[in-house]
């Protein structure tokens, strides 16, 4: 008991003097907090009640922003024994402030009593909601306020669970996999950034498929019009063959001639042009 008393004043001397009525209010009903917080509107956020969480888990409204950050994550995953790196995507979402937790942080955080209710609370109101309610501020507030209802703090009800997508069964040997995967280089939601210009799609064209050159039109007859196209198009281009002013090697020389037309066939293959002896 001393010891407790010992806590209380500590903490009665810590608090700042508009709020030490309700410390003590939080300490008679068993409400062991540390400090009175208050949403930005100035209500009292709550904090005092015991809910599903750990009971040596100091619940605040930072904490409560990687709740909602968690929240907004696609994956279903056990809400109390948290996956890495479901935690590390929310702290990553909360830093770099994305919507639609931005949205919900900003609504949540403005109503009173928030940290009183439980984790599944939160997760059920945010995974229950209609996608395109966080942009819509007013509707939101307004979701909030009609849905925002909880009996039993410590104890959420099934439906309260369900709705939350707590899967218990999930379990390490599944995480163990997913950051495997993720190491060996494959997108894994939750862990993978869906920024990073490696996952970008890019639309590639699909191969041509060529025409048939030759086709059977029936009655023994044959369609060669695209054969004859091909030929024209992709055929060989010739230098026109002259026969002026050819000089007459003599036989001993033959050895030379051979060797200088094969270099001036290698000359010619970058131009695709087929180099002619004329002998």
């Amino acid at each position: 008991e001393l010891a407790t008393v010992i806590q209380f004043l500590k903490t009665w001397f810590e608090t700042e003097h508009i709020d030490r009525g309700l410390l003590v209010k939080e300490w008679a009903k068993g409400n062991r907090v540390s400090a009175i917080q208050r949403t930005e509107s100035g209500a009292n956020a709550g904090g005092g009640n015991k809910t599903d969480r750990n009971p040596d888990y100091e619940h605040t409204l930072d904490t409560l922003d990687v709740e909602i950050a968690m929240a907004t994550l696609p994956m279903d995953f056990n809400i109390y024994e948290l996956p890495g790196s479901v935690y590390r995507r929310a702290k990553e979402i909360v830093k770099k402030k994305e919507s639609p937790f931005k949205e919900w942080s900003a609504a949540l955080r403005a109503t009173p009593g928030i940290l009183d209710y439980s984790r599944a609370a939160i997760f059920a109101l945010i995974r229950s909601a209609h996608p395109e309610f966080y942009h819509y501020p007013g509707r939101l507030q307004g979701y909030i306020n009609a849905n925002l209802t909880e009996t039993d703090h410590e104890n959420p009800t099934e439906e309260a669970l369900t709705a939350a997508r707590h899967t218990p069964e999930k379990d390490a040997v599944e995480e163990a996999n997913r950051q495997l995967a993720a190491a060996r280089g494959e997108y894994v939601e939750g862990i993978s950034d869906p920024n990073d210009p490696k996952w970008v799609k890019t639309g590639t064209s699909q191969p041509t498929t060529e025409p048939e050159l030759v086709k059977n039109v029936g009655n023994g007859i044959f369609d060669v019009s695209a054969l004859m196209q091909n030929s024209s198009t992709h055929g060989t281009e010739t230098n026109p063959e002259t026969t002026s002013n050819v000089q007459v090697q003599k036989a001993d020389s033959d050895e030379k001639q051979a060797g200088d037309a094969v270099q001036a066939g290698e000359g010619d293959l970058g131009t695709g042009k087929e180099a002619v002896t004329v002998e």
